[in-house]
């Protein structure tokens, strides 16, 4: 049986398990998220998958290339001056240790949309890219041997994603207050206010869908723990709306607030991101800026 911490990722707590040495702390998590979703939403990438590959590639930011140079995704070096550390490598079938040279980045931020130019620069990474796949799961399939050399690098990322509820970032989650905040109801839930437990759920990621705390929902239901969830259990949920309706300015209009990114607005109002970019003349993989005016 897998270990599990507890981590507490603004109001709500992760059960995060050991996966492959990974001891992620709640802060590098929480900067490692906070920085990727934008990025990737602009980059028509999936946020679960680069989060993921944030946590796995730094040991959850952990890592002396990701704590002392920002470099989480353990790009090897490009520009400027390279910084020498050991890692492993799969050589012929066999892990091997060895020196190389990787990257350095002035942020967190830089990393993540140095690393979406990287995969949306050539039609190498294109089965990665949301246009062409149906989840998060072909991504990470496309990704396994041609971004990494492990063999079982889609299996631990979709671990990753599993075990944090990443995936509620793919469904047009934003980051609020260090959670993750839906603004689309779920087609589970109904007007009294309920909702049934899918498969793979975990109470993390059903406090961030509909806005709430784990420590509520727990409440709420009278709940042992936060692992005390099971498929097909009812639980009463608050859902929560004002993710969809503020800081729209008039009924055709929106100004960009932080965080916003072209998916997150598409989805509050009922619509694709192609039909919001195509609306405003700009592409899906546009970059967008806090106090912009757009069409919606």
């Amino acid at each position: 049986m897998k270990q599990k911490h507890k981590l507490a990722l603004g109001a709500s707590i992760v059960a995060l398990a050991s996966l492959g040495g990974i001891k992620a702390q709640a802060a590098s998590v929480q900067e490692i998220i906070n920085a990727a979703v934008p990025v990737a939403n602009d980059y028509g990438l999936y946020p679960s998958v680069m989060i993921a590959q944030g946590i796995l590639e730094s040991s959850g930011g952990q890592s002396a290339l990701a704590s002392n140079y920002n470099n989480i995704f353990g790009v090897k070096y490009t520009s400027g001056t390279p910084v020498y550390l050991p890692t492993q490598e799969y050589l012929n079938g066999t892990m091997t240790n060895v020196v190389e040279p990787f990257q350095a980045y002035s942020s967190v931020y830089d990393a993540c949309v140095a690393q979406a130019k990287m995969l949306r620069a050539s039609s190498y990474y294109s089965g990665a890219w949301r246009e062409n796949t149906s989840s998060y799961l072909d991504a990470t399939a496309w990704l396994e041997g041609r971004y990494a050399t492990d063999p079982t690098y889609a299996s631990k990322l979709n671990s990753v994603i599993s075990e944090l509820g990443l995936s509620v970032y793919d469904q047009g989650g934003e980051i609020s207050g260090g959670t993750a905040v839906t603004t689309s109801s779920s087609a589970s839930t109904n007007s009294a206010g309920t909702y049934k437990v899918q498969e793979g759920d975990s109470l993390s990621a059903i406090a961030a869908q509909y806005g709430t705390t784990v420590d509520a929902l727990v409440s709420a239901n009278s709940l042992e723990n936060a692992n005390d969830i099971h498929v097909g259990q009812v639980l009463q949920v608050t859902v929560s709306t004002s993710a969809t309706t503020s800081n729209t300015t008039t009924s055709n209009s929106y100004t960009i607030q932080n965080g916003d990114s072209i998916y997150s607005i598409a989805t509050a109002n009922g619509m694709t991101a192609d039909q919001l970019a195509a609306l405003n003349g700009f592409g899906i993989n546009d970059m967008i800026h806090p106090g912009q005016t757009i069409r919606i």
